[in-house]
């Protein structure tokens, strides 16, 4: 249920500093890379949109710095692939030289047991995902300017801001403040608001994984070309925000989340509470479009967006779910769990999107459309999509736009032609 830096990217990280020279290299914003590294400036014919250097960052999060050294006529390409530090996750900077595949659109790098595709979007920008083993992980990479790279300044890692929002909120009579990650698209706006919410940490025994900020830069790529504010709020106790983080934990917080059906439904009241502040706050700005926003989210992210939507639904336009769901299959009372919050949606009358993969460890397909079907039957409406996701991890559906870009389209140009 992890959604910020899949451990994959842990994994990989260790194979290739192996492969690392640390020795004299060059400083970039965090990354390093090689003194001889040499961006290939002229694109060859039919691969115009491979050359030159790309930053982004994996999650939102971890650095990422990809140079095309050069791309051949058959469309063979040589790489360095360099990354920075991600403390959380114990990973430190470094780099590695690979081979890579231009065919059509996409350069697909090939790394020491992982595997990178980098679609192009335009000229200046790819659309980047990491796979290893059932592990994945987005980002979205910007074209750099200079291909002199001892000149570099600072980089705009990814379009997003983090702010402290004022919520109201309080904890043990103390203001609670809660961190969202903004990005936002051109102009000036007032812009429509998307709400994206973020799912648990696994197993929930894993505390330092508390302290990551959720943010999928390929999702607010997404809304941003679209003409939305994107908000990422962090529920209390998540990433930098105030608070205690408290959904639904067993009565030993070391043993992480609750299978007691009481405790993980009070825990889920408590996280629809967050999301109602910060939704308040977010509509208070200058920069949000009055009138009912879009909300979404992955995992708990998902099922709270439906669950939120039933209780406020003058407040929401429309909802896209990515694999919801608030306990997994491993707990014996998720049927009563996830049936109850998705019973509660079913008081929201417009169609929801609802997007699943097939082979998802916590929630199996059987067991995302019984809960489809129980929403149905309490007077939910929406349509109800199972996807293939490469890899075979089902539960990383939003990382992979292909399979359901085309839906999401769909679904904001026909259930909400009012909005862009």
């Amino acid at each position: 249920m992890r959604h910020f830096i899949l451990s994959a990217i842990i994994s990989c990280v260790l194979l290739t500093q192996a492969l690392v020279a640390q020795a004299g290299d060059l400083a970039f914003d965090g990354v390093v890379l090689p003194k001889d590294a040499q961006p290939l400036v002229q694109p060859s014919a039919g691969h115009e949109n491979f050359h030159g250097v790309w930053v982004g960052a994996w999650g939102g999060t971890l650095k990422h710095v990809l140079i095309i050294e050069s791309v051949a006529a058959d469309g063979s390409a040589k790489l360095i692939y360099a990354y920075g530090d991600a403390p959380h996750w114990g990973i430190k900077r470094g780099w590695t030289r690979i081979s890579g595949k231009v065919v059509g659109d996409r350069l697909t790098a090939f790394g020491n047991g992982f595997e990178a595709t980098y679609d192009a979007l335009d000229s200046n920008t790819l659309d980047a995902v990491f796979a290893l083993n059932n592990g994945r992980s987005q980002a979205t990479l910007r074209r750099w300017e200079s291909n002199d790279l001892a000149d570099v300044g600072k980089v705009k890692w990814n379009n997003a801001e983090s702010i402290m929002l004022a919520t109201g909120l309080q904890e043990q009579g103390k203001e609670i403040s809660l961190e969202v990650v903004l990005s936002r698209p051109e102009g000036k706006g007032p812009f429509p608001l998307v709400v994206l919410n973020h799912g648990s940490t696994g197993s929930g025994e894993n505390q330092k994984a508390f302290k990551a900020t959720w943010f999928d830069p390929g999702l607010a790529h997404y809304f941003t070309a679209r003409g939305y504010l994107v908000a990422f709020p962090q529920r209390r106790g998540r990433g930098k925000s105030d608070g205690l983080y408290d959904e639904g934990f067993a009565k030993d917080r070391k043993r992480g989340y609750a299978c007691n059906a009481k405790r993980s439904l009070r825990g889920a009241d408590r996280a629809l509470g967050d999301v109602d502040a910060a939704v308040n706050a977010l509509q208070k700005r200058n920069d949000v479009k009055d009138g009912a926003l879009l909300i979404g989210g992955v995992s708990r992210g998902g099922i709270l967006s439906a669950a939120y939507a039933g209780k406020h639904p003058d407040k929401i336009a429309g909802v896209v779910n990515f694999v919801g769901g608030w306990i997994s299959e491993g707990c014996r009372n998720a049927d009563k769990i996830n049936h109850t919050l998705f019973k509660s949606a079913a008081a929201y009358k417009r169609p929801m999107l609802w997007l699943y993969g097939e082979g998802d460890p916590f929630y199996s397909l059987g067991h995302s459309q019984n809960n489809f079907s129980v929403f149905q039957k309490a007077g939910g409406t929406g349509e109800f999509f199972d996807l293939a996701v490469p890899g075979g991890n089902g539960h990383l559906v939003h990382v992979i736009q292909k399979l359901w870009r085309q839906k999401l389209d769909a679904y904001l140009d026909v259930t909400l032609p009012a909005l862009p």
